[in-house]
């Protein structure tokens, strides 16, 4: 009996363990075709899965921050603690009373930094809270620093707030001991808040 097959280069050689005639070229394209999409599906969602989370869009609009206060600032002689209160107006928040809390640290007989945290509050009670950084220069019953404060959030229309502004301070010495020293200061504002 004689066959008339075609010459079929496309074919694998046969299975010589089971005897069973091999697969051809083309399925075994195809089916390597499928497993790479699986494959490529399979990473495409692991990457997906195990990358960090956008960050949020930014809200609001920005707007300048500008105002002025004045507050007194009591000073701890031995561990470089503060507490300030203070009242103002602050656009946008208008009429505003607020408090600070920081740590000063002696970087020279006539200069110093600090660090710190203050809580704005608006007259209806809305709050907008910042990080402090700043420095400054001294005398005995004086100083004047520049702090870049940056807006990490509040309250009410506060809520989610973000920015930066820079503090001018001058201040003059009120009363002091050997442990505290009390000061009255000035601040001006400028800067930009997004809310």
């Amino acid at each position: 009996m004689t066959s008339n097959q075609p010459a079929d280069t496309d074919a694998a050689p046969p299975d010589t363990a089971s005897g069973k005639a091999g697969t051809p070229r083309r399925r075994l394209i195809i089916l390597a075709s499928v497993v790479l999409a699986l494959l490529a599906g399979v990473v495409a969602f692991a990457v997906t899965a195990l990358s960090p989370p956008a960050a949020p869009a930014a809200h609001g609009t920005v707007r300048p921050l500008t105002g002025t206060g004045t507050g007194t600032l009591t000073l701890n002689l031995t561990t470089g603690a503060a507490t300030a209160d203070f009242s103002g107006h602050l656009s946008p928040l208008g009429a505003e009373t607020g408090y600070d809390d920081l740590t000063f640290t002696l970087t020279g007989p006539s200069t110093f930094t600090y660090t710190g945290t203050r809580t704005f509050a608006a007259a209806n009670g809305d709050k907008l809270f910042s990080n402090i950084t700043g420095k400054g220069t001294l005398t005995r019953t004086t100083a004047t620093s520049t702090e870049t404060d940056t807006i990490t959030g509040g309250t009410g229309r506060f809520a989610g707030a973000s920015g930066t502004y820079t503090d001018t301070v001058s201040s003059v010495v009120v009363s002091a001991t050997s442990t505290s020293q009390t000061s009255r200061f000035t601040a001006a504002a400028h800067g930009q808040i997004r809310y």
